[in-house]
């Protein structure tokens, strides 16, 4: 009888046990599906599933580069595409037999409300940081735009513009966006970025003039007085180089040719 009460016990500590797994295995399963919804849901897009853009945009080969460097290919208004993947702010799609990044908001019902007109300048008043699409999340890594740097203005939504601008001699599309806030209207007077004049030298400290290629735009650092050269404008270029120019070889607005 007491054989017979142990093997009773045992029975129920097993089928107890099993009854425990089970419960641990289902909420595991439960865990794994709520993630893997999670995942396949990102800012209201889901993985694998086909969307359309309601608003111009280029696709970049990274995420985490600079929208500036030359898009992958173009997205238009209306063209649909199956979502890849997601990461952060987000998503790749396909284009043929190409594959880009762009923003998850161009295929959000807001984007339909980016309006695109004739554009014109605009200077930022402080130093502003950059966003590939209207809004705080999407930051763009390492960029800022420092006062006194010249904006070309095409696109906007709500508080938001979008700017073009000229780094290294390129211009960068207008998928890089900012607060209106941080721009003023443009003034040649207070334009600190721009071009060399024709024929223009660029001088050291001790006054002599520099042997190297110079690429444009220039950035204004400070305007100094220079012996036998008269009031000058210390500079910086392409790659950090820096040196001297008289003020009047200046070219404010760096969308400007010679």
């Amino acid at each position: 009888m007491r054989t017979l009460s142990v093997l009773l016990l045992l029975c129920g500590i097993a089928i107890a046990s099993g009854c425990q797994q089970e419960k641990t295995s289902s909420k595991a399963v439960a865990t794994f599906e709520a993630v893997s919804e999670t995942i396949q849901e990102k800012n209201g897009l889901q993985i694998s599933q086909t969307y359309t853009a309601q608003a111009d945009i280029g696709a970049r080969f990274d995420p985490s580069g600079i929208s500036g460097a030359g898009p992958v290919f173009e997205v238009n208004k209306g063209d649909a595409f199956r979502i890849l993947a997601a990461q952060d702010e987000y998503v790749q799609v396909e284009s043929q037999d190409l594959r880009g990044w762009i923003p998850a908001f161009y295929f959000s019902k807001e984007a339909a409300n980016i309006k695109t007109g004739t554009p014109y300048d605009m200077i930022v008043a402080k130093e502003v940081p950059v966003s590939s699409s209207p809004g705080e999340k999407a930051k763009e890594p390492h960029l800022d735009l420092w006062a006194g740097k010249v904006v070309r203005i095409e696109k906007s939504y709500e508080d938001w513009v979008a700017v073009r601008i000229v780094q290294y001699d390129a211009e960068y599309g207008a998928d890089m966006w900012v607060l209106k806030s941080f721009l003023r209207a443009y003034d040649p007077a207070t334009a600190k970025e721009g071009r060399l004049a024709q024929d223009s030298h660029i001088y050291e400290e001790n006054g002599q003039i520099k042997e190297e290629e110079w690429i444009n735009p220039v950035f204004i650092l400070e305007e100094t007085q220079m012996d036998k050269i008269g009031p000058v404008y210390q500079i910086i270029g392409a790659g950090g180089q820096t040196g001297y120019i008289r003020v009047k070889e200046f070219i404010p607005n760096p969308f400007i040719d010679n």
